[in-house]
């Protein structure tokens, strides 16, 4: 019976590895023996500065020729001794060396620096934590990848930031609650803290644009069509006349999204402003792509000569663009559309260009020969 205990236990030491940071750090030559824990003097100190920052150069070194196992006993030598400097500047290196294992997929290796941040910061009375130290443990949590954890101390630093109503320092941890909740892919809480952002931030600031940026995209990721259309409208109020083109893809994008809710006259209303407003800026593209949207819109609603009418003002700004092969495709839609409205004239001199253009690309020529045939019957 003991001899099986004996067993189990050894088995479970071979399976589950001691982590190497709660190897106790007076083992380490360097530090010398404290009776009654006194303090380390300025040279002792600075020995151990010194050794940091070498373990470190070497470290990478070996990491950059692939002696990776060799590289990371020298990290942890490195973090053991950072443990009697300062706690910052451990908390620093354990998410600077846990960010290296993340890459390195280097699981346990995460795991043991993972651990050592969770026992700083149990170990620490709650009012011995300071802002910076919270601060910089809810960094190094993120270099690991520990979200959960680092969500939980901006959460803390938000209540205390509150209590003080610290306008800025509150502004600063709901950027930082914000990312990590989008990291975490929460977007519902991540909406809710940037339309929290949105009340404190000045109406015509840059962070108030960033902020909305922000929201457009997360109202587009979960599919809340109407506030991402609420939100882009606020954002083109947002832009003055020097920002013509963020205007014009925005009204795209607005356009799209009343399609996707099946408001099809805002989304006409909504490509027609977005031509107008490429036009001013001569952005051929962005004038093309309403138009073209325009015209489907049309077609699909069984409205020929306003999708007619579309498709030729396409025709002029493909021109302009020297877009040949979009001009072959229009004209062949146009004269589909004249044949489908019962005028075949019309039909027939619109396959006729369209057939002029093929030949000098050598480009659906028969096709057009047999659309023009067709029209002929």
């Amino acid at each position: 019976m003991f001899y099986f205990a004996l067993s189990q236990n050894f088995v479970l030491s071979q399976t589950q590895p001691v982590n190497p940071l709660e190897v106790e750090v007076k083992n380490d030559p360097l530090i010398p023996d404290r009776p009654s824990k006194r303090e380390l003097t300025s040279l002792e100190k600075y020995r151990i500065g010194q050794t940091i920052l070498e373990l470190d150069r070497t470290a990478k070194a070996e990491l950059e020729q692939g002696n990776t196992e060799v590289a990371f006993e020298l990290w942890y030598r490195q973090l053991r001794l950072s443990r009697v400097l300062d706690p910052v500047k451990e908390i620093e290196s354990l998410g600077k060396i846990g960010a290296i294992a993340w890459q390195e997929n280097r699981g346990r290796d995460v795991r043991n620096i993972a651990e050592r941040l969770i026992m700083i910061q149990e170990g620490t009375a709650e009012k011995s934590l300071s802002y910076e130290l919270l601060e910089r443990l809810a960094t190094a949590y993120q270099q690991v990848r520990y979200l959960d954890k680092a969500t939980e101390i901006y959460q803390q630093l938000l209540r205390n930031s509150r209590r003080k109503d610290d306008l800025a320092a509150i502004e600063e941890d709901l950027v930082a609650l914000g990312k990590l909740y989008l990291a975490r892919f929460d977007y519902r809480q991540a909406a809710a803290i940037y339309q929290e952002l949105l009340a404190l931030s000045d109406r015509q600031s840059e962070k108030q644009t960033i902020y909305l940026n922000t929201l457009v995209n997360i109202y587009d990721r979960t599919a809340q069509t109407e506030r991402a259309i609420a939100v882009r409208q606020r954002l083109i109020q947002q832009y003055d006349d020097t920002q013509l083109n963020k205007i014009a893809d925005l009204e795209i994008a607005i356009a799209r999204d009343y399609q996707t809710s099946n408001q099809t006259e805002r989304a006409i209303a909504a490509y027609n402003r977005a031509f107008k407003t490429a036009s001013q800026t001569k952005r051929l593209a962005t004038a093309s792509d309403a138009l073209s949207e325009l015209g489907k819109l049309y077609r699909e609603s069984e409205r020929i000569d306003e999708a007619i009418a579309s498709y030729i003002k396409l025709l002029q700004v493909q021109q302009q663009s020297l877009n040949y092969y979009g001009l072959i495709n229009t004209y062949d839609t146009i004269g589909k559309l004249y044949l489908k409205s019962g005028q075949p004239t019309k039909a027939r001199q619109s396959f006729q260009q369209g057939l002029e253009l093929a030949k000098s690309l050598n480009y659906r020529v028969e096709y057009f020969n047999n659309q023009i045939q067709q029209s002929n019957w």
